[in-house]
């Protein structure tokens, strides 16, 4: 009984290590991104850091009515003096785009002096999306 208390500890413990190098390895973003990536999953903390951040008529107004998850960062790139991450997202629910629900939608949003400049649709992984 002993040892296999002392087995699943081990492979608790090179889960949460493993878990830890990924995050200190994966892509760096920068403070603001941070903070979008923190707001993204609240709808109306979305539209609010977006505002604060995105450059007028830079982001789609499709990005804020879905609710959808905390994105992930899948790809950084600097390219013209400008920051690209590229991000994945899934849909939980969206009224106006009911088909979209359960996608993961993959966008790129580029950087410049702390604003959002630029930004992309990547399409989804798979489903249909409406808009």
């Amino acid at each position: 009984m002993a040892t296999l208390i002392r087995r699943k500890r081990m492979l608790l413990l090179l889960l949460l290590s493993a878990g830890g190098l990924i995050g200190f390895f994966g892509p760096k973003v920068s403070p603001e991104m941070k903070e979008v990536i923190d707001q993204f999953s609240k709808l109306t903390q979305r539209e609010v850091v977006l505002k604060k951040y995105a450059v007028p008529g830079v982001v789609p107004k499709e990005l804020t009515q879905c609710d959808m998850t905390k994105p992930i960062v899948t790809k950084t790139e600097e390219k013209d003096g400008i920051t690209y991450y590229t991000l994945e997202s899934t849909v939980e629910k969206c009224e106006h785009s009911p088909a979209a629900t359960g996608t993961v939608r993959i966008f790129q949003m580029g950087w410049k002096n702390g604003k959002i400049v630029k930004f992309s649709w990547g399409g989804p992984k798979g489903g249909k999306v409406e808009y």
